[in-house]
C-alpha cells in the first residue's frame, strides 16, 4: 500500500536477524502485549555481521506497489540526506499520509551511497521506550555483552561506520529520542531517518512534514488529462484497477474521481481504502457516500497493520497518544470548519481552567492532528483535514459538551459577522472582509446549525452582516436563503434587527432581478423604521427603494427617493454609519442624474461622496465615485479621462474581488471603446461583462444602467451578425482574458491622451505636492534625494509616499511608478 508500514512486512515477510535465526514479526507483535520481548526487525544484518559484501538493498522491505508521485519530494529529501550537515531527518505527518512508504523509497534510493549500508528498524510493535535501543541493536546484530550500557556498545559498533539508520514509527516511543541524539553525537558517520507523527525535539533535528498527495485544481471544466495529472487521482486509479481490471479514468467520471480525492484530503490511505470500493461502486455513487467518510474507509488489506486497515483506526492511533486535556481540545476544535485563529480557539475551546489552548494547539500541530497556515495579515490559522475533523466531531458528539461548544462557536461567528458589517463604513473595511473570507466556512456552518435549530435570533444578524461579502463574492442567493428562512421563523425580532434583515433581503432580491419582491421588502423596512422613529434605518430603506426604481428605469422616482433619504438624515449627528449612508445616497442621486442625461449635475455629487470615501480609505466607495465620474466623462465624449478613471475603478474592483463590480467596469470601458469607434472591442467587452454578471449570480449591479446604455448604442451601430459574433466571443473569454482586453482599450486610449498630466493627477485625487513627489519617485529618487530636491524633510516625503500608495492602490515604489506611467500621471 502507498502508506504501508514496512511494505506490509508485519504480516507477510520473514526476516533473518544477525544470528541467522528466522523470526516471525507477526508473532512478535502479538507477544509485545504480554512479555514484551525485543521485537526483531530488519536491516543490514549480514553486512553488520561481517559476512561477504552485501547487496545493500537485500534486507530492506520491498513494497508490493510502486510509489505514486512525490518525485520532487524524493529528490529534495535524498539531497538532504546526502548533506553532511543533516544528520537527523524526521518525516512527520498524519497517519496514512505515506511517511513509511516515502522513507522506504529514500532508503532504497540511497542504499549504495552509504558505505556500510542502510538499516531499517520497525518500531510499531513496541510501546516501551526502553526497548528502542535493544531493537536497534537487534537489527544491527549487536549483542548485549559485557557490563557497558547497550547504548555505549551501539556507539562503539557504529563509530567508524557510514550508515543510514531508518527508525519507522517513533511516535509511541518518542521519550526515547535522547537515545537517538546520543548515537548521533558518538557516531560521526551515522545518519538517522525517522518517521513519526511527532517530531523528536532534539538538537540538530531537521523536520519534513509529509504533505498529502497533490490534488487536481477545483472546477468543473477540467479535462481528463488535467485530472489524470493529479498524484491523488493517479493513486486512486492504480488502486481501483487492482480490484477492477477494466477501471479507467474517463470523461464521464473524471471530475467525480477528482472530487473524491479532494474530499479525502489527498491522504493516500484514505484514497486506497476508497478505491477498493470501486469494485462495486462507480465513482459518482462513491462520491455521494463520502458525505460521511469514516464508515466507508474500511476494509484495508489483511496484511496491513491493524491501525492501517481503516481510516478511523489510523486517526485513533494518534488520538490515543494524546493527554486527556489534549483530547478535550482536539474534539472542541473539530467544531471549526476551515480552521480558526488562536483567539477563536480560545473563545470556543478554552473554558477549562486546566487547559492552556496555546500549548495544546502547539502539541496538536506537533502531533500532526492540526495544520498551521497563514491567514489574513499573516495571522496563523489552525485547521484539521476534513477526514480528521470528522473523527473529532464523532468524539465531540459522544461527549457531554457538544451543545455548549456549538453554542459558543455560533455566538463567536455571529459576532464576527456583525463586526464586519459595522466595519463596512470604516477604514478597516478591507481587513474586515479578509477576516470574513477566511472564516466563511465557519459562518456557513453556523447558518446551517441555526437553520436546523430554529435560531432566528442568530440567523437574522448573520445573514444581514454576510450580505455584502457574499454579494461581492458572487453568491447573493445564499444569504437571501438564510434571511428568508429567518424572517419566516420569527416575527418577534427587535425592530432594528428586523429592519436590517428586510433591507438586506430587499437588496439581494433586487440584485438578483426580483424587483417586485425588493420593493415590497423595502416598503416593509421603511414602515417599521418610521413607526419606531429610526431615521437612519429609514434612510437605508429609501436607498433600496431608490435602487429598485432605478433598475426598473424610473430615474425620476429614484432621484426623489434618494433625496428623501438625504432629508431623513438631516437631523442626525455625524458618525461613520450616518456619513456612509449619506455618501451612498449622494452618489446614487448622482447616478440618477447621469442616467437622465444630466452629467453636469452628477459630477459634483459624485465628487462630494468620493471626497468622504477617500478620507477614510473606503475602497468600495472610492470605486463607485470614480465610476460615476468615469461614466460622466464618457457620455460627454472625454474618453481619455474616462479611460484613466475606469482603469483605477477596475483595479479597485479586482482588489476587492467584487465580481459584479468588475462586470460594471468592463461595461464602462466598453463605452470608452465605443466612443473611440472600436465597436467590436466594445461588443466583446459587453459580452464578457454579461457572462461575468451571470457567474456572479446577479442581474443588476454596479452601473448596470450605464452598461445597458452602451449596449443599446453599440448594437444600433453594428450589423446583427457582427455584433452577435463579437458578443459571443466576449462571453467565451475567461475573467482574466476579459480584464486584459479592457486594459488594452484603456492603454490605447491613454496613448493618445491630450489631457494634461496635472489634470489627470487632479482627477486621481493627488495634491500638487504629491504630484511633485510622484514625479521624482518615478525617476528613481530615494526619500532623501526627493527631500533635497523639494526642500522638505525626509519624514514629510515618507508621509507623501504613504499617501500616494493609498491613493494609487499600491504597496511598493515600483508599483506606484508603473501605475503613474500607465495612467499618464507624470
Amino acid at each position: 500500500m502507498q502508506h504501508g508500514r514496512g511494505g506490509n512486512a508485519t504480516a507477510m515477510l520473514v526476516f533473518k536477524g544477525a544470528c541467522g535465526a528466522a523470526v516471525d514479526l507477526k508473532r512478535a507483535v502479538r507477544q509485545d502485549a504480554g512479555t514484551h520481548p525485543v521485537p526483531p526487525a530488519h536491516g543490514l544484518s549480514r553486512a553488520m555481521a561481517g559476512t561477504s559484501p552485501p547487496d545493500r538493498h537485500h534486507d530492506l522491505p520491498v513494497p508490493l506497489t510502486p510509489l505514486v508521485g512525490r518525485e520532487r519530494e524524493v529528490a529534495t529529501l535524498c539531497a538532504l540526506l546526502r548533506d553532511e550537515d543533516v544528520r537527523l531527518l524526521t518525516l512527520t505527518g498524519l497517519g496514512g499520509v505515506g511517511k513509511t512508504r516515502l522513507a522506504l523509497q529514500l532508503a532504497h534510493d540511497l542504499a549504495n551511497e552509504f558505505a556500510d549500508g542502510v538499516a531499517f528498524v520497525f518500531l510499531a510493535p513496541i510501546t516501551d521506550p526502553v526497548l528502542v535501543a535493544p531493537t536497534i541493536a537487534s537489527v544491527l546484530g549487536v549483542r548485549d555483552a559485557g557490563e557497558a550500557p547497550l547504548s555505549d556498545q551501539l556507539k562503539v559498533f557504529l563509530r567508524d561506520k557510514r550508515v543510514l539508520l531508518v527508525l519507522d514509527n517513533f511516535e509511541q516511543v518518542v521519550e526515547a529520542a535522547p537515545v537517538v541524539a546520543d548515537l548521533l553525537a558518538g557516531c560521526p558517520g551515522l545518519t538517522v531517518l525517522v518517521t513519526s507523527r511527532i517530531r523528536l525535539r532534539v538538537s540538530g533535528e531537521r523536520e519534513h512534514v509529509v504533505p498529502p498527495l497533490g490534488l487536481a485544481s477545483p472546477g468543473d471544466t477540467l479535462s481528463v488529462e488535467d485530472v489524470a495529472g493529479s498524484e491523488a487521482v493517479r493513486l486512486f486509479v492504480q488502486r481501483a484497477q487492482a480490484v477492477r481490471e477494466d477501471f479507467a479514468l474517463t470523461s464521464e467520471h473524471a471530475l467525480a474521481v477528482a472530487e473524491i480525492c479532494r474530499r479525502l484530503d489527498g491522504l493516500p490511505l484514505a484514497i486506497e481504502l476508497a478505491a477498493a470500493r470501486a469494485k462495486i461502486l462507480p465513482p459518482a455513487t462513491l462520491l455521494t457516500r463520502l458525505e460521511k467518510r469514516l464508515p466507508l474507509l474500511t476494509g484495508g488489506p489483511r496484511d496491513a497493520p491493524a491501525r492501517q486497515r481503516t481510516m478511523r483506526d489510523a486517526i485513533a492511533w494518534s488520538h490515543d497518544l494524546l493527554s486527556s486535556e489534549e483530547r478535550a481540545l482536539f474534539r472542541r476544535l473539530a467544531v471549526f470548519v476551515g480552521g480558526c485563529t488562536l483567539e477563536a480557539a480560545e473563545a470556543v475551546a478554552g473554558d477549562d481552567p486546566g487547559l492552556d489552548v496555546l500549548d495544546g494547539i502547539s502539541s496538536l500541530v506537533d502531533k500532526s492532528l492540526l495544520r498551521e497556515e497563514d491567514g489574513p495579515g499573516g495571522e496563523p490559522r489552525y485547521l484539521m483535514l476534513e477526514t480528521v475533523r470528522e473523527f473529532g466531531l464523532e468524539r465531540l458528539e459522544a461527549s457531554a459538551e457538544a451543545g455548549a461548544v456549538r453554542e459558543q462557536h455560533a455566538g463567536l461567528f455571529v459576532a464576527l459577522a456583525e463586526a464586519t458589517g459595522l466595519s463596512w463604513f470604516g477604514a478597516d473595511q478591507r481587513a474586515g472582509l479578509a477576516r470574513l473570507a477566511a472564516d466563511l466556512p465557519n459562518v456557513r456552518a453556523v447558518a446551517a446549525w441555526a437553520l436546523d435549530h430554529g435560531r432566528a435570533e442568530m440567523l437574522l444578524p448573520l445573514g444581514t452582516a454576510a450580505m455584502v461579502f457574499l454579494y461581492l463574492r458572487g453568491n447573493p442567493a445564499e444569504p437571501q436563503r438564510w434571511l428568508d428562512a429567518a424572517l419566516a421563523m420569527s416575527s418577534r425580532a427587535a425592530p432594528g434587527i428586523r429592519v436590517d434583515a428586510l433591507f438586506a433581503t430587499a437588496n439581494l432580491a433586487s440584485l438578483r432581478g426580483d424587483l417586485t419582491q425588493s420593493a415590497a421588502l423595502g416598503e416593509g423596512a421603511l414602515a417599521i423604521a418610521r413607526a419606531h422613529g429610526d431615521a437612519l434605518r429609514a434612510a437605508k430603506a429609501l436607498i433600496i427603494l431608490g435602487a429598485t426604481a432605478e433598475w426598473a428605469g424610473d430615474f425620476d422616482r429614484a432621484g426623489a427617493l434618494f433625496r428623501e433619504g438625504l432629508a431623513a438624515l438631516g437631523g442626525l449627528d455625524a458618525g461613520p454609519e450616518v456619513e456612509g449612508v449619506r455618501a451612498v445616497l449622494t452618489c446614487n442621486l448622482g447616478d440618477a442624474h447621469l442616467w437622465r442625461g444630466e452629467p453636469e449635475r452628477a459630477v459634483p455629487l459624485a465628487e462630494q461622496a468620493l471626497s468622504w470615501w477617500r478620507t477614510i480609505g473606503h475602497a468600495w466607495g472610492v470605486a463607485w465615485g470614480l465610476q460615476t465620474l468615469a461614466g460622466a466623462a464618457s457620455v460627454t465624449g472625454d474618453q481619455v479621462r474616462a479611460a484613466q478613471l475606469y482603469d483605477e475603478v477596475l483595479s479597485l474592483r479586482l482588489e476587492l474581488d467584487d465580481r459584479s463590480g468588475v462586470a460594471g467596469a468592463l461595461a464602462g470601458i466598453a463605452g470608452v471603446a465605443a466612443g473611440r469607434e472600436r465597436l467590436e472591442h466594445a461588443a466583446r467587452l459587453l459580452g464578457a461583462a454579461g457572462a461575468l454578471r451571470e457567474a456572479a449570480g446577479v442581474r443588476f449591479g454596479a452601473h448596470y444602467v450605464r452598461g445597458a446604455q452602451v449596449l443599446a448604442d453599440v448594437r444600433s451601430r453594428m450589423d446583427e451578425r457582427t455584433f452577435a459574433a463579437a458578443w459571443a466571443a466576449g462571453r467565451a473569454l475567461s475573467p482574466e482574458q476579459a480584464v486584459a482586453g479592457a486594459r488594452a482599450v484603456v492603454t490605447e486610449a491613454l496613448s493618445t491622451a491630450s489631457l494634461p498630466n496635472d489634470d489627470l493627477a487632479s482627477v486621481a485625487g493627488l495634491t500638487r505636492r504629491e504630484r511633485d513627489v510622484l514625479r521624482l519617485l518615478v525617476e528613481g529618487r530615494s526619500d532623501r534625494e526627493i527631500a533635497e530636491a523639494l526642500f522638505i524633510g525626509t519624514r514629510t516625503v515618507q508621509t507623501h509616499v504613504a499617501n500616494l500608495f493609498a491613493k494609487l492602490g499600491v504597496n511598493a515604489r515600483a508599483e506606484a511608478a508603473a501605475v503613474a506611467v500607465r495612467r499618464g500621471l507624470v
